[in-house]
């Protein structure tokens, strides 16, 4: 079920939209009748889903679609209620995703859902896309890196080594910390100078682990407790 917001002065015509949608399966519906009160919300919440209206007390369509810009709120699939046409060109500016001219049908609005659900599945795959890789500068240039390809992480100074599953290694300026959030939770810190990849892990002992490659790495004291319960979790 996503989450949609609806933005719309006209009470009858916030509750048709609202009623089509749950008839569309869609019940987590807010409903906002003012531009600035949306924009309130709009800063503490993105919805999946915002059906806008042009004509609104406040602050009207055109000027709310300029604000998020501003604010930098992307992602949110934008579906324009109008009732005049002369806004269509001007909101594709902003790249909404559906102009819904009033009055329209439910087979028409079952449309415009389709586009936005489409369009939040093709950013979801996106994302995980880019969860999946690390990009680094080595040499000059950007490389991007899978994270499953990834086979251990040495710090050197001011430099990091890492080592790949085709047995290459790329250097990098950065510290062992700088890649803390960039990392699955298949990589865990087993000494200050290492962070390795748990799937590529052959044996493990009381000090020691080997990895594919046949590196093996001391494990330090204070990492045991630590490398211990990743394992017993995976």
């Amino acid at each position: 079920m996503l989450n949609i917001f609806i933005a719309e002065d006209e009470p009858l015509a916030a509750a048709k939209l609202k009623l089509f949608l749950e008839k569309l399966g869609e019940n987590l519906v807010t409903i906002y009748d003012n531009g600035v009160s949306l924009l309130a919300k709009l800063t503490e919440e993105q919805p999946e889903i915002l059906f806008l209206d042009i004509h609104m007390p406040g602050a009207n369509g055109m000027q709310v679609l300029e604000r998020m810009r501003e604010l930098g709120i992307s992602g949110t699939q934008i579906v324009i209620t109008s009732a005049y046409e002369q806004y269509a060109l001007e909101s594709f500016n902003f790249n909404v995703t559906d102009y819904l001219l009033k009055p329209y049908t439910l087979d028409r609005l079952r449309i415009s859902l389709e586009k936005a659900r489409t369009n939040l599945h093709l950013l979801s795959l996106d994302r995980q896309d880019k969860e999946q890789t690390l990009s680094v500068r080595c040499d000059g240039r950007t490389v991007i890196l899978k994270l499953d390809e990834i086979v251990c992480i040495e710090a050197m100074k001011d430099y990091i080594h890492l080592m790949t599953s085709d047995g290459k290694k790329r250097l990098t300026l950065g510290t062992l910390s700088s890649l803390d959030g960039k990392l699955s939770d298949n990589f865990v810190r087993v000494h200050r100078s290492f962070i390795v990849n748990i799937r590529h892990i052959l044996t493990f002992g009381a000090q020691s682990l080997t990895l594919a490659g046949g590196l093996e790495i001391t494990i330090g004291r204070t990492y045991r407790e630590q490398i211990d319960k990743v394992l017993n979790k995976k």
